[in-house]
């Protein structure tokens, strides 16, 4: 999840390394002598592009303070998006869910986030980053409460289609606005340590589910028709975070990038001061840059895009969708997409459904394997717990944050790993492993069974964020932007697909669901030995930058 657009717009770095020893250019061209500090400012009549402007605004507390601001924000997508996992074991009662209700209860975040991708994309670059993410996240906010207050299951799942269109912007959007604030040496650091932070929503969550809604709360208004229970209360103490992260995003500046793109020079520099002056202490008036210059022509400025016309703009959409479906991007782009696909399945299937399998685990009272504790339970309700309290076992939730701490974890030691080994190696090992592990899952029992889904979990999770990774080297630059967005939006429709299938194939036999996931796992295998190969035909096209 949350960690699929990791690997963000890596801009062209045109500033020497150091400042007290760079050549001096003067407006007739000729060469100048080395300048020191004292005398930077003669050499900012030359207008700065974006790489060098940034550069000089250094590195301290500014950027410090930006990357702890962000943690609440990257929290925000995964309270919407895995909520309903963990009060499915409370609502599953309550509601008297089928199969496919359930798969829509999962996938509706999903198909709300597909459904609303290209408009965001168009938002984006009209409106800005900053009061986009604002927005985007107190509208995100706004449908969590409300779905608090819900007492008809579909206008649950509506509220949360919704909640998933609002997520989509600031979800594709955040790690592209945090990495605008920081220079190049800093920017694929910071980004790749921004995702793990986010990890952490996966011991948050199940942490507040654990306080919440193993509690006997039950108020009832306006003479019952309006029920505030536990799980409901869960869902507004999620939108608790959420509103925190819309906060804190109002207090940011907008990125600097999208002003100059825009032709708001004058408030980018204000930017640019404020960010020299709090990392380095002195006043914003020694800020070495004066002028700026825009990296693109006047016809690719974003001043036009508000301007345009609704044909204008879909053209505009398929010339830079269109280079992934010709000659040479073709194979390796629909590999990719296709790898994705599978890759989200398979996590977001297992995962979302953690909450519910335990619960019918700790249900049958017994030391037994996953599909035996399954069949010794009464998993279908009948009709006379419809609409009434359902309290759960809180053991559910500690398992659920042993399995987010493990998910924790193990994205630092990929991090790690990385640095040493080649990302496709990684993935193919940890596809192995998971196509096993999976197939072995229904008959794992006890500590076993726990150890085994957060295995699962975390590797899936880190496959993903290979599989994007793997994505935007496969492109040049200019397109990265673009293909990251593509491939997540095939990735969530992957997660849709799961979730209705799944379900489905439960209730056919029990094993059947783990053995289709593993299926999927090596069917990955296959894909990405494909792509090392495709990478190797045509080494000059598809280049790891």
């Amino acid at each position: 999840m949350s960690f699929e657009n990791k690997t963000t717009q890596i801009m062209i770095l045109q500033l020497e390394n150091d400042n007290k020893d760079r050549n001096e250019f003067h407006e007739d061209g000729e060469k100048c002598e080395k300048g020191t500090n004292d005398d930077i400012n003669k050499i900012e009549a030359t207008p700065a592009d974006f790489e060098t402007a940034i550069s000089h605004t250094g590195y301290g507390i500014y950027n410090k303070r930006m990357l702890v601001l962000y943690i609440p924000l990257t929290l925000t997508s995964l309270f919407c998006t895995t909520s309903p996992s963990f009060i499915l074991p409370a609502v599953r009662c309550y509601f008297d869910l089928t199969p496919l209700e359930e798969g829509s209860l999962f996938g509706a975040v999903y198909v709300g986030m597909v459904s609303s991708a290209f408009v965001w994309g168009f938002l984006i670059d009209t409106l800005g980053r900053q009061k986009l993410l604002f927005y985007g996240i107190l509208l995100s906010g706004i449908m969590e409460f409300l779905s608090g207050l819900v007492q008809r299951f579909w206008v649950l799942v509506v509220l949360k289609f919704f909640c998933g269109v609002a997520t989509c912007g600031p979800y594709s959007l955040a790690f592209t606005f945090l990495s605008e604030f920081y220079d190049k040496d800093h920017r694929d650091k910071i980004v790749l340590y921004a995702g793990g932070f986010s990890s952490f929503a996966f011991v948050l969550q199940p942490l507040v589910a654990y306080f919440l809604i193993p509690m006997d709360i039950n108020f009832q208004f306006f003479n019952g028709n309006l029920i505030i229970d536990n799980w409901r209360v869960f869902l507004m103490t999620c939108s608790v975070m959420v509103f925190l992260a819309a906060f804190l995003v109002y207090s940011m500046d907008e990125s600097p990038k999208f002003l100059m793109a825009v032709g708001r020079h004058k408030e980018a520099l204000q930017v640019f001061r404020k960010i020299y002056s709090q990392n380095t202490g002195n006043p914003p008036e020694s800020y070495p840059i004066s002028i700026l210059r825009s990296e693109i022509s006047e016809e690719q400025s974003l001043k036009s895009m508000p301007s345009m016309t609704v044909s204008k703009f879909i053209k505009k959409g398929w010339v830079q969708i269109k280079p992934f479906f010709l000659k040479p991007y073709l194979r390796p782009s629909s590999l990719t997409f296709m790898l994705l696909f599978m890759t989200m399945l398979t996590l977001n299937t297992f995962r979302l459904r953690l909450p519910n399998m335990y619960a019918t685990i700790i249900a049958a009272k017994g030391d037994q394997s996953v599909c035996k504790s399954r069949t010794s339970t009464n998993v279908t309700y009948t009709a006379d717990c419809r609409g009434t309290l359902a309290l759960v076992d809180p053991e559910i939730y500690i398992k659920s944050m042993i399995v987010g701490s493990a998910v924790f974890g193990m994205f630092w030691v990929a991090i790690y790993i990385t640095k040493y080994m080649d990302k496709n190696h990684i993935y193919i090992f940890f596809s192995i492993l998971g196509g096993v592990g999976i197939s072995i899952f229904p008959w794992t029992n006890g500590i076993v069974t726990l150890i085994f889904s957060a295995m699962y979990v975390g590797i899936m999770n880190i496959n993903t964020t290979l599989v994007i990774s793997i994505m935007a080297s496969a492109v040049p630059t200019t397109l990265r932007g673009m293909a990251v967005n593509m491939v997540i939006m095939f990735g969530r429709i992957g997660v849709v697909f799961g979730n209705l299938i799944i379900p489905v194939l439960d209730r056919i036999g029990c094993e059947l669901p783990y053995m289709t996931l593993a299926m999927f796992n090596f069917s990955c295998l296959g894909v990405i030995l494909i792509l090392m190969r495709i990478k190797k035909e045509k080494p000059k096209t598809i280049t790891t930058p």
